[in-house]
Formats: structure tokens, sequence, C-alpha cells
């Protein structure tokens, strides 16, 4: 009888899953997460987060390095920091407006401050551009509702004391590079003689001091 056959062991792969698609933001949505994600934007609106906290968030999530050290980066962060508080103890957005509001600032502080620089009228006209788009649903001009008419005008209100009162200096901080002049000097500096081994010393000797003589008085001239 010739030799049976052994079993051989078959191995069945497991069939792959597909990946997990996340849910795509609805049309008109595309610049709600385009700066800061859903959950950095949740860390800021965080109740227990202190002013400290929230600017040390907004250097990291906005890659900031140099916040104490650099006075661009410190208005840079303060301009955001700002809004936020603006998000969070006035206009009470949620995550999603809070996100759309700082994309929004993004686009108009970019257009505000790159040359040639635009008039306050031309950058006033873009943030009017994207708050429109985003508080009136027309599918057909790619628009959706985020904010209210309400969130518009109090948008509008914060902005026109804060930025725009001061348009005019975030152009030139932002733009205007100051002249660095490096001026390397020699100064001499004498060295001095190393001092003598006390063995060495010897007493210093002092001379008495002489009196000088004293002129005898001139006799008056008779006449």
């Amino acid at each position: 009888m010739g030799k049976k056959d052994e079993a051989k062991e078959v191995v069945v792969e497991s069939p792959v899953p597909p990946p997990v698609e996340e849910p795509k933001d609805p049309p008109g949505w595309e610049l709600v997460w385009s700066v800061l994600s859903k959950e950095q934007v949740e860390a800021l609106l965080n109740a227990d987060q202190t002013p400290t906290a929230t600017i040390a968030s907004l250097c990291s999530f906005l890659h900031v390095e140099h916040y104490d050290d650099n006075p661009r980066s410190r208005a840079w962060i303060d301009f955001f920091f700002y809004h936020v508080l603006f998000a969070k103890e006035e206009a009470r957005f949620s995550a999603e407006k809070l996100g759309l509001f700082i994309a929004i600032m993004h686009q108009v502080f970019d257009h505000g401050t790159t040359p040639p620089l635009p008039t306050l009228v031309d950058n006033y006209g873009l943030l009017k551009q994207l708050l429109k788009k985003h508080s009136v649903d027309l599918a057909a001009e790619n628009s959706v509702a985020i904010f209210t008419l309400q969130d518009v005008q109090a948008i509008v209100s914060y902005l026109i004391t804060t930025f725009y009162q001061h348009f005019r200096v975030y152009q030139r901080a932002f733009t205007v590079h100051p002249d660095f002049i490096r001026v390397v000097k020699s100064v001499a500096v004498e060295t001095p003689m190393p001092p003598l081994p006390l063995a060495s010393t010897k007493e210093l000797q002092v001379e008495p001091v002489l009196e000088p003589p004293r002129l005898e008085a001139e006799q008056p001239l008779e006449n």
C-alpha cells in the first residue's frame, strides 16, 4: 500500500476590513477645520483653561516657539487669544463656529499684512465676503449658514473696535523689517603685571623731610 497522503494544514486568510473613512464635512464646511482641528478647538473652549494655558495651547497649535522672545510671535498669538476670549465669553460660540471664526481671521490677517498691502476697505470687504458665505444657505454658491445674523453682528462689532482700530499698526508691525547694523570694535584692555612674591619685598625706607632754610627778612631801605 502506498503511503497515505498526510493532512496538510490549510491557512485561510481573514478578509481585510476596508478602512474606515471619517465622515466628510458637508459642502461649505471646508474652512471650518482648515486651521485648527475639532479636538484643538474643543480644548480651547474648555472652561477650565486659564489664560496662560490658552496661550500655551495656541502656541502649540499654531507652531509658535518664541512667544516670550519675539514681539511678532507674541502679537500673532495674542491676536487669536482675544478671539478665543470673545468667542467664549461674549459670543458663546460652539466649536464649529469658533473653528470657522479662527480660519476666517487667519485669512483676513494674512490678506491685510501681505504686500502689496491692501486698504482697510479692501480687507473689510474680504471679511464681509467670508461672513456672508458662511451665514446664508445657498447651494448654488456653496454657502452654508453656520453663523446666525446675531453672530455676524457680534463679530463685526467686535472687530471694528479691536483689529480694525489698529489695522495700520498690524500692517507696519508685520511688514516693516528693522535694519540691524552689527558693529565690532576691538577694545584694548591693559593687563596688570603679576605681583612680586612677598619674600622679595623690602621694607620701605622713609627719609626724613628736611625743612627748607628760612630766609632773613629784608631790611627796609633808608631814605
